[in-house]
């Protein structure tokens, strides 16, 4: 266990209790957890879970401070959270599997290590970082079954014990994130089920 894990660990927590408060400062905590992790993960070749750090996770945190600062009906920190359609959200969490399979096959020839769980949380976390910047409430069913993985499998099969109990953590903040959205969304005076297009339009 070193310091920069430890960090790495800190950093997310704010950044997911924040998350789950619906407090934009998320991300500023975000992009610190995503250049800590990005640079553990690469030392013990989880080569997926690096790559995701700092190719999609972090560009994704700048996006979504934008969005979540501009989208809104005021354009100032307004974003209300949303619901997915049920085709939209039968097709978001679909398609994880057949990625997943896809590039845990294309890591096997590059040394990576627990290769097709590593592409399987790789693909799911890219999905619910997707959706939670939108602010659609399904996001947290993604980040539950990730730290799940990653708590339960992923981590102690690395010896990376600070991260291990973290994600131990996580897993019920997601839980309370999930809950704590619901409650923002039975208080809003907005429609609770719309497609990724029809935020989109709206935004625009």
């Amino acid at each position: 266990m070193s310091l920069i894990e430890v960090g790495a660990a800190l950093a997310t927590l704010i950044n997911v209790y924040l998350t789950a408060r619906n407090n934009i400062w998320c991300w500023i905590w975000g992009i610190a957890s995503v250049l800590l992790y990005g640079y553990v993960f690469y030392t013990r070749r989880l080569y997926s879970s690096a790559g995701l750090q700092i190719l999609f996770y972090l560009p994704m945190q700048f996006y979504g401070w934008w969005v979540w600062l501009r989208w809104g009906p005021t354009h100032n920190d307004d974003l209300p959270v949303a619901r997915l359609t049920l085709i939209a959200r039968v097709c978001w969490i679909g398609a994880n599997l057949p990625i997943a399979i896809g590039l845990g096959f294309l890591m096997t020839y590059t040394g990576a290590r627990l290769t097709y769980a590593d592409a399987l949380v790789s693909a799911m976390s890219v999905t619910a970082q997707i959706l939670l910047t939108f602010k659609y409430i399904e996001n947290w069913w993604l980040w539950i079954a990730v730290n799940s993985i990653y708590a339960f499998y992923l981590l102690p099969k690395q010896e990376l014990y600070a991260s291990t109990g973290l994600y131990s953590v996580l897993l019920f903040m997601a839980i309370y994130g999930l809950a704590e959205w619901n409650r923002i969304m039975r208080k809003q005076p907005v429609p609770a089920s719309e497609s990724p297009s029809e935020r989109s339009e709206a935004a625009l």
